[in-house]
């Protein structure tokens, strides 16, 4: 690959980062998708031999610095949806945008549940609507992205 790819790349993720840090009022919190995730799954469907588990590493403690919550969290969470689309990524790029955005919508679902299982073995916040509300605004996103 081109450097120029790879520099686009990592561009793309810091605008994730910068979109995820953006500050909201704090009830509009949990309407806040998860950029950094839904940029990496569009490279991952974009150019699958490029993402791979070396990415989900400093991506996902990144993010976990970023958000403040348990270290390897999102590491455990990226490779959780990592290796879902690595066994579907062809079969995800030949369904149109709805069918999609509702896989997305899984796959999200899926990594929110592991950080709240992370979040509620060292913390005792109990915050269920927090589990699918960012998926589902992220699965809203996902047609634009």
């Amino acid at each position: 690959m081109p450097a120029r790819t790879y520099v686009f790349l990592v561009f793309t993720f810091c605008a994730g980062f910068i979109f995820q840090y953006f500050p909201l009022v704090d009830f509009m919190s949990w309407f806040v998708p998860e950029w950094v995730l839904m940029v990496f799954i569009f490279w991952q469907l974009q150019a699958p031999k490029l993402i791979n588990f070396w990415w989900v590493w400093p991506l996902g403690l990144l993010l976990d610095v970023q958000q403040g919550i348990q270290l390897g969290s999102s590491v455990i969470g990226f490779a959780t949806v990592l290796y879902a689309l690595q066994l579907m990524y062809q079969r995800l790029k030949v369904f149109n945008v709805a069918q999609q955005a509702g896989v997305i919508f899984l796959l999200l679902c899926c990594y929110q549940l592991v950080i709240y299982w992370a979040t509620i073995g060292t913390d005792d916040i109990y915050k269920p609507l927090s589990l699918w509300l960012p998926a589902l605004v992220s699965a809203l996103v996902w047609p634009w992205l």
